[in-house]
């Protein structure tokens, strides 16, 4: 229970020399116990209740805040005229409510306590953080320097490289006149003329061997020692913790993925699917947004320095079969002018075929091949050309091995649709597509392969470019719902 008498002098709490003042650990002294504390203990004021040191400086009793609920209640008493049972019920109430002030001031140093030992932390790992900033700028700016270098060096050494083309062109064209020559004088003549051609090549040798003693690739070799340590460090910490929480939690694909995507970005490196099949290494890459994973198409070799990778084959196995979903990517103009997402409507061989030519993991694919033409632009029914992943000009297109047209379904035609070519002999370029731009209630398409849910507005763009040629499929791939 709170009390109106100073816990150390036992005397009553005035507003003079016996001022209730409140320390940081919540028990209250008055005025003149708090000066004989601070006269005692010159490292501060320590409690002599609890024996916490008081949270901030002090060095005289007004340096400590006052117990305004402990004076008002004292302030009270004095006024007070009452019976002894109303004296005696005040004071049960003033005590309550000391109580309960006590009970939050508490509180508030509690926290605040921890706000201290928080701040202390946070200093601590900004000054770790400053240090780590300061040698990463460091790096950064060696590395800048050497790049720099590299540069200069190339542009350079392209420039001495192509006079030692032309010094050898001449040289061998001298040589070639000499051996023509017929008679001492032709020799002497064309000696001669080489003898005039002795200094410049002597002074183009120079310039090549300064080059080729130049440490700029040295340097540049020992700095990315030192980088790559450091990236393969992350790489590997993250991978790890992942792959440690994946197996804590049980292994869940989808999870993994989102997981991995965002520690990628702690580097700003890319994420890969790859796969090495028979020795064959191949990669491809994923780009997450929102909850969808757009796979790239395989292609040969391995992903960059520095990846983040998952297995190809975990990531194609979350593909619904029932409802598999495409992507081409449109760009002309050297610009990327954005995604067309395609649902596949069947499972018959063509709609595999389109599959496999997105996701190249039989090999070949419809990345960078052009669109070929535009068909009926402007009217009903208009529809952009493609597919042809072997010469790119419209002549070629076979069919991938043991694939073919398979049977016709009859579908109206309405802006959007995927088509395959569905004409001539059974293996005239059936890897060719068309996406229909416009309706046209009055034709049937006969080999229906997907329809367009995002992206239709591209295609339109570029059917109304006066060369479609211009337009190619810059990527494709297929799409994972994560």
């Amino acid at each position: 229970m709170a009390s109106c008498e100073c816990g150390v002098c036992l005397e009553q709490y005035d507003n003079c020399e016996r001022r209730p003042r409140c320390l940081s650990c919540g028990h209250t002294l008055c005025s003149a116990c708090v000066a004989a504390a601070l006269s005692r203990n010159t490292d501060g004021l320590v409690c002599p209740f609890c024996r916490l040191p008081h949270a901030s400086p002090a060095t005289a009793p007004e340096d400590i805040p006052i117990n305004f609920t402990v004076a008002s209640l004292l302030g009270d008493a004095i006024r007070t005229t009452s019976t002894p049972r109303a004296q005696a019920l005040l004071a049960e109430i003033k005590l309550e409510a000391c109580d309960l002030t006590a009970t939050h001031l508490s509180a508030c140093n509690t926290f605040i306590a921890r706000l201290q030992d928080f701040q202390r932390r946070v200093s601590e790992t900004r000054k770790i953080q400053e240090m780590q900033f300061t040698a990463l700028q460091t790096l950064v700016q060696q590395h800048r320097r050497v790049l720099d270098d590299l540069v200069q060096v190339d542009t350079h050494l392209r420039d001495v490289l192509e006079r030692g083309l032309e010094q050898r062109n001449v040289l061998e064209a001298a040589q070639a006149r000499i051996n023509a020559c017929a008679s001492l004088l032709e020799v002497t003549t064309a000696h001669e003329e080489g003898r005039g051609r002795v200094s410049s090549l002597v002074e183009w040798r120079k310039e090549a061997q300064q080059l080729l003693q130049s440490q700029v690739v040295v340097a540049a070799k020992q700095l990315e020692r030192v980088s790559g340590v450091a990236l393969h460090s992350v790489i590997e910490h993250n991978m790890a913790e992942v792959s440690a929480a994946m197996h804590d939690e049980g292994s869940h694909t989808r999870r993994l993925i989102r997981e991995v995507a965002r520690r990628s970005q702690v580097l700003g490196s890319g994420v890969w699917g790859v796969s090495d099949s028979e020795g064959r290494p191949r990669c491809a890459c994923l780009t997450l947004t929102a909850q969808r994973v757009y796979m790239a198409a395989l292609q040969e070799g391995r992903p960059p320095h520095y990846s983040h990778t998952i297995p190809y084959e975990d990531v194609r196995g979350l593909v619904d079969e029932t409802c598999q979903r495409l992507f081409l990517e449109f760009s002309w103009e050297g610009q990327v002018r954005g995604r067309v997402c395609i649902r596949l409507l069947n499972v018959a061989a063509r709609a595999r075929q389109f599959l496999l030519l997105c996701s190249g993991e039989q090999g070949p694919s419809y990345r960078n091949t052009r669109l070929l033409e535009v068909e009926g632009r402007g009217q009903p029914g208009e529809r952009v050309w493609g597919g042809d992943y072997q010469n790119n000009d419209g002549s070629g297109g076979v069919a991938l091995p043991g694939l073919t047209r398979g049977p016709l379904h009859s579908h109206s035609v309405i802006a959007g649709l995927v088509a395959g070519f569905c004409y001539g002999d059974e293996h005239h370029k059936p890897a060719h597509f068309v996406i229909y731009t416009k309706d046209s209630p009055v034709v049937y398409e006969e080999c229906p392969l997907g329809r367009v849910e995002e992206g239709l507005e591209v295609v339109r763009a570029a059917a109304a470019l006066s060369d479609p040629t211009a337009a190619t499929i810059s990527n494709c791939g297929i799409i994972v719902s994560i």
